[in-house]
């Protein structure tokens, strides 16, 4: 589990780390919402999972952070810890 408040610190640190196929998935408590971020050669893939369905996909690591941040307020309003998920 993770705060909240670190998230996107943690996601900038673990986007550079990652490889073609990885995957993160951010989940609440009760594991309703989740937001995955999937590497895909040189772009990343963002799929938004809870208050709404979306995919985002062919983006920079750095419109991922952007992205993230207002997904953050969006999926995790009231949460302050996070389960984090990573598969390889």
């Amino acid at each position: 589990m993770i705060d909240n408040k670190n998230l996107l610190k943690l996601l900038r640190i673990e986007l550079q780390k990652m490889n073609k196929g990885d995957k993160i998935k951010f989940l609440t408590y009760k594991k309703d919402r989740s937001i995955l971020v999937e590497k895909s050669g040189d772009a990343f893939t963002v799929v938004e999972n809870g208050y709404r369905q979306i995919v985002w996909e062919n983006l920079t690591e750095i419109e991922v952070l952007k992205r993230m941040k207002k997904l953050q307020k969006i999926e995790f309003p009231r949460s302050n810890k996070l389960y984090l998920s990573k598969q390889k």
